[in-house]
């Protein structure tokens, strides 16, 4: 399963299957981001108070990281809070 794969399911929890579908049938990008994510559509803030919604998604494993026994694990889940457009805002 991909991030994208996985953000999509919990979009589906959020905004329902049917709205969903549409989104990605318009080509829409489903709003649903960590905030690296949203940073990377511009400058984003959390809003005070806001908690994101927990999830597990892949990510790249750093080199010191890497198995001593020669196998390469590149990717692994770990934890992301992913935010809503509604949980954010546009940093001054």
């Amino acid at each position: 399963m991909t991030n994208a794969q996985i953000i999509e399911g919990v979009a589906r929890s959020i905004y329902g299957d049917d709205a969903v579908d549409s989104m990605i049938r318009s080509g829409i990008e489903i709003p649903l981001h960590t905030v690296k994510g949203w940073n990377e559509r511009g400058s984003y803030k959390v809003r005070k108070g806001e908690h994101g919604i927990e999830t597990r998604l892949w990510k790249k494993k750093a080199a010191k990281d890497a198995d001593d026994e020669g196998i390469d694990q590149e990717f692994y889940l770990a934890k992301a809070f992913l935010f809503t457009s509604k949980q954010v805002e546009k940093a001054d």
